[in-house]
């Protein structure tokens, strides 16, 4: 699935026109006070169609702490309202088709730590924009993500039956800007694929924020790839490299994804084909090899799709469990 060439960073945007940080915006906590924005009003249901329409069920598998669910769907909110929460233990289904057709470049990704329990806004994890996010500022020019957190996010992707293929579905989990919660996704009632074999399961509950290389090499420097959250001091996800390089909102002086610096671990610029990038630095760094050994069948770089993407009938249902971020659940604290 080619959505990390289209898409690499959620968190691109304009360097110029920044609206300057006021503490009245909707989804942004100044020190002491935050001001949330109202809940959203209820999604209204879809119409029927060939196949059923909520074929991906979410699991909060974290015993300690709820769970919101963000998601876009072809670059905007899909058929379900924005941040869904969801209870320890307890799971919500999500629309995969409306009105008989399947929905196309949808990603689904967990906020937790949220400050704002009845919108699911001002969280310490997750709170990395996109279409109907509180932190997101529109301004003439277009969308002001500056007040957004990087896009360390543990994402599930999917094509769900598209126009031009209607019989199957091309889903991923995707950890190439970063990870940020361990995950679990099953498969039943269809069939699918991956690199030709049938796949059943990808488990990966055992992946840990506390596994994060904290001294990856880069251009010859040691990096932190620990995601540190500004106001809370505690990690909230793990940079990929790439990201990490070109990062805005947590570091200064931020490298472009096609710049010699970036290019060869964005796999970008010079370093854009395949066959440059994989002979380049990033699959030796400590961050694609731990995912290549704890979660082998995840997205960990850009060019990572042919061991990444599954194929599926749309038969197929897909659970998918989102874990607690690390062995302590102290790690994740509220932003107020």
């Amino acid at each position: 699935m080619q959505l990390k060439q289209q898409a690499l960073l959620q968190s691109e945007v304009p360097n110029s026109g920044v609206v300057p940080w006021k503490p009245e915006m909707p989804g942004v906590c100044s020190s002491g006070s935050c001001e949330c924005p109202p809940a959203p009003a209820p999604a209204p249901p879809s119409p029927p169609g060939p196949f059923s329409a909520q074929r991906l069920k979410v699991v909060n598998g974290c015993s300690s702490q709820p769970l919101w669910i963000a998601h876009i769907a072809a670059g905007a909110v899909g058929p379900d309202p924005q941040d869904i929460r969801i209870d320890s233990g307890k799971s919500k289904r999500f629309q995969t088709a409306v009105d008989g057709k399947g929905l196309i470049s949808t990603r689904f990704w967990p906020k937790m730590g949220c400050a704002c329990p009845d919108t699911g806004s001002n969280c310490t994890i997750g709170a990395s924009g996109g279409p109907g996010e509180a932190c997101v500022v529109h301004a003439p020019w277009g969308d002001d993500y500056s007040h957004c957190s990087p896009p360390v996010d543990s994402k599930f992707e999917a094509t769900f039956a598209p126009a031009d293929n209607p019989l199957i579905d091309t889903v991923d989990m995707s950890l190439v800007d970063g990870y940020s919660v361990p995950f679990k996704l099953e498969i039943s009632g269809g069939t699918c694929t991956r690199l030709g074999a049938p796949f059943q399961k990808m488990d990966c509950s055992g992946l840990s924020l506390n596994q994060c290389p904290t001294a990856e090499i880069l251009n010859g420097k040691s990096v932190n790839l620990r995601a540190i959250h500004p106001t809370t001091g505690k990690i909230a996800g793990c940079f990929s490299p790439c990201l990490r390089l070109v990062d805005d909102k947590w570091h200064a002086d931020p490298s472009k994804p096609d710049s010699p610096a970036a290019g060869p671990y964005c796999c970008a610029g010079d370093d854009g084909t395949p066959e440059v990038c994989n002979a380049g630095p990033i699959l030796q760094t400590k961050y694609v090899k731990l995912l290549h050994e704890s979660c082998p069948a995840a997205y960990s770089y850009a060019y990572d799709d042919k061991r990444a993407t599954i194929v599926c009938t749309t038969s197929t249902e897909y659970t998918v469990t989102f874990y607690c971020p690390s062995d302590s659940a102290d790690d994740v604290q509220m932003v107020v």
